[in-house]
């Protein structure tokens, strides 16, 4: 898999992990303060335990010009545990701060819709906070329900038919 814009290359994670300690500090960065999951080497773990090729688990992660991790985002079985009964989940959106606003964030969704089109999925799902609501509805995503919060964010269910 392999997605080009004139900035950015969006790859299947697994082909290139030498970016997954990149990518989970991106993650945790960001969300490093979600309870249990405050150590970096949590969150390094899980991004290489979520970089398959065939199958789900399976990250994208996209990289500039220069060869660093630009975002990254992964799709999965499930990402609420109240929700076991849809599948797939996309799972850790994240662009790096430099490179938001780019179209980094469009163009790794678009590779993950793709490659759960191409294994048959006819819907995928996503469970948001604030922050990401209005990125998933421009991006065509329609909002299903909203879930109380589990550790501060209201989370948003969003669904796209492929």
């Amino acid at each position: 898999m392999a997605d080009h814009s004139d900035a950015f290359s969006v790859y299947l994670l697994a082909d290139h992990p030498h970016l997954v300690e990149a990518v989970a500090r991106m993650r945790w960065q960001e969300w490093g303060d979600e309870p249990g999951r405050e150590a970096l080497s949590w969150w390094v773990e899980v991004t290489a335990s979520e970089a398959g090729r065939h199958g789900l688990p399976v990250t994208c992660v996209a990289v500039d010009a220069v060869g660093e991790a630009a975002g990254a985002v992964g799709l999965g079985e499930f990402d609420v545990a109240e929700r076991r009964d849809r599948s797939p989940w996309v799972l850790g959106m994240i662009v790096r701060a430099a490179s938001r606003g780019q179209g980094v964030g469009r163009q790794l969704l678009s590779a993950v819709e793709r490659y759960a089109a191409r294994q048959g999925y006819p819907q995928a799902w996503v469970a948001t906070g604030n922050p990401a609501v209005g990125f998933y509805r421009r991006c065509g995503w329609v909002e299903t329900e909203r879930l109380p919060p589990e550790w501060g964010d209201q989370l948003t269910i969003f669904t796209r038919m492929l």
